[in-house]
């Protein structure tokens, strides 16, 4: 069976000042995506769905995955403001708003792309190659059950940016490592005391160091597009703030597992984040690419990754 790999790559890039997925961090130029796609690739994806805004010209993708045509099936989904809005939605909400809807949205836009097991991740995270198998093997091996869902959990202290705050998915797990709630943390960092911080949040969560969180990868069963319309739906009609509000991923999978609608497996990492969430993060990833690569983990030429 086939897996797919969805990428998000529609984000407007507000807090970096430009178009993140394509930030140059490899030695030949290379962007946060290659590094993920070749990793998932060696997992065994062979189908890849970007998902774009309207404005954005996809051959600046294309041109550079010319080595991977003969060998994944790439594709492009449009996230715009009318993507999945049903015909009872005020059209008031979609001409006051200039931004995308979130997350689960820019996921539920792939739906007619999608009808196997599928993985999403962020286009501008490095999230390291063990996690592409680790998930592969569980979605081949659970790929017929209908709740299957799955994502890697990193500690915090290994997703942090040395630059600025970050929004992070914080998870309680149960004794048998299934995801039993997940609550997004904005503006997790450090103070000046080395203290962890972040905007407020409900009593009953906690960030510590070796807190869990997800990295917006996760893995799902195409029967995940229905829960996210009816979701995406209920968002509409509830939202106090069409114009700022955005529809996240974690919201109604936090919802469908207290709800028993999917079972949310989660495998403990190792793996260090790296992403370019602002312009300073860009050396930084750079050198951790460089050392990578140095070591032999990836090739450093751009036709060698594909």
């Amino acid at each position: 069976m086939s897996l797919t790999l969805v990428i998000l790559a529609a984000g407007r890039g507000s807090r970096f000042g430009g178009n993140k997925p394509l930030a140059s961090v490899g030695p030949s130029g290379q962007s946060l995506f290659e590094y993920s796609i070749y990793d998932a690739y060696k997992a065994g994806f062979r189908h890849v769905v970007f998902v774009v805004n309207a404005e954005q010209d996809v051959s600046e993708y294309t041109d550079r995955l010319e080595g991977y045509q003969n060998s994944i099936n790439i594709e492009f989904a449009v996230q715009n403001l009318t993507a999945g809005v049903s015909n009872d939605v005020p059209n008031a909400t979609i001409d006051t708003r200039s931004k995308p809807w979130g997350t689960a949205h820019a996921v539920l836009v792939c739906k007619r792309y999608i009808n196997n097991p599928f993985v999403v991740i962020n286009a501008d995270d490095y999230y390291g190659r063990s996690n592409f198998s680790t998930i592969a093997e569980y979605l081949l091996k659970n790929s017929e059950d209908p709740k299957l869902c799955t994502l890697p959990g990193y500690k915090l202290e290994n997703t942090l940016s040395n630059t600025g705050g970050v929004n992070r998915g914080v998870c309680l797990v149960d004794v048998n490592g299934f995801l039993t709630s997940i609550h997004e943390v904005k503006n997790i960092h450090l103070d000046a005391h080395s203290s962890l911080r972040s905007d407020d949040i409900e009593e009953n969560i906690k960030i510590t160091p070796a807190a869990t969180v997800s990295m917006t990868f996760w893995g799902f069963h195409p029967s995940i597009f229905n829960l996210l319309e009816n979701e995406f739906e209920s968002f509409l009609r509830k939202t106090n703030d069409v114009i700022n509000d955005e529809f996240v991923i974690t919201e109604p999978i936090n919802q469908a597992v207290r709800s028993n609608r999917i079972n949310a497996k989660i495998f403990s990492t190792s793996e260090t984040w790296k992403g370019v969430t602002y312009a300073d993060d860009t050396n930084d990833v750079r050198n951790f690419i460089a050392e990578l690569t140095d070591a032999g983990f990836y090739p450093p030429s751009r036709s060698d990754l594909c």
